[in-house]
């Protein structure tokens, strides 16, 4: 009964409530684990994948925020993925 409570007091909404987060994907709410906090020092590795995926999400709003580019990613996308998507994942495979 608990769950129900929780999907009618967050429909349509989003947020962190009770160790959980809501959020909201192609009109349906969904909740998850809310993520811990981490303190490690990333290896060499992960600190430049890290970089790395910054600079995607980088690109990626570059794109989004000119309408005209905006419009060519958004050509021949499925209902589950964005332009933001499509150029990240482009970057990310060194296709830019």
């Amino acid at each position: 009964m608990k769950m129900k409570k929780e999907r009618w007091l967050w429909e349509g909404g989003s947020g962190k409530l009770l160790g959980k987060v809501y959020y909201k994907r192609n009109g349906k709410t969904f909740a998850r684990k809310a993520p811990g906090s981490y303190n490690k020092i990333p290896t060499q590795k992960q600190a430049a994948a890290r970089e790395r995926f910054m600079a995607a999400n980088q690109f990626a709003k570059t794109i989004i925020a000119d309408p005209v580019l905006k419009a060519l990613y958004e050509q021949n996308l499925g209902s589950h993925i964005s332009a933001y998507s499509k150029a990240v994942s482009e970057y990310m495979r060194g296709e830019v």
